[in-house]
């Protein structure tokens, strides 16, 4: 089956707060985020920009939660000519990957005028996401693994933490010279 055809799963914001609805909603599109986004500035895409990603959201919510989705049959021509359109799956995971493209340093909270915490936002926003099928990311897959395997991000057993330490107190062991 190709990722284009997969059956969209419906995402369950439920966890988004009202007060996180309403950022997810306040955004001006003023682009004071984009001016100071350090990811921005690696890959200009306006996808990976909080105004991008919220832009996103609000067409994914009102996609799967238009009150116009109650009142019309879907598929009707009435749903088709007043309905929001719906999102594909590949939507979704383009925006999911898009989402983890922050680095959450928060510079987009401090320069924003409507003071929208995105980092808070995009970690619940990210809970739904994972809850609904959308990730793991396959690039988190091997991260997911280790931890539940090791309980450690690093691939190696708890007894081999500390591993380093004894290169380090070995003489010589270290690389670095101290000096006061």
């Amino acid at each position: 089956m190709s990722e284009e055809k997969k059956e969209t799963q419906k995402i369950d914001f439920s966890n988004l707060s009202r007060l996180q609805l309403m950022e997810a909603d306040a955004c001006t599109r003023c682009g004071e985020c984009v001016k100071w986004c350090p990811v921005y500035v690696f890959d200009k895409k306006e996808d990976i920009t909080p105004r991008g990603k919220l832009r996103k959201l609000r067409k994914i919510i009102n996609a799967q939660n238009s009150l116009l989705l109650k009142i019309f049959k879907p598929g009707s021509f009435l749903a088709k000519l007043f309905c929001p359109q719906p999102v594909s799956d590949a939507y979704i995971r383009n925006f999911a990957r898009d989402l983890y493209e922050c680095s959450t340093c928060r510079q987009c909270h401090f320069v924003c005028p409507s003071n929208i915490d995105t980092v808070e936002l995009y970690e619940a926003i990210r809970r739904s996401i994972i809850n609904a099928g959308y990730g793991p990311l396959d690039t988190q897959l091997g991260l997911v693994t280790s931890t539940k395997s090791y309980d450690n991000p690093w691939q190696q057993p708890r007894s081999h933490r500390a591993k380093w330490t004894r290169t380090a107190k070995k003489p010589g062991g270290s690389t670095r010279s101290r000096s006061c």
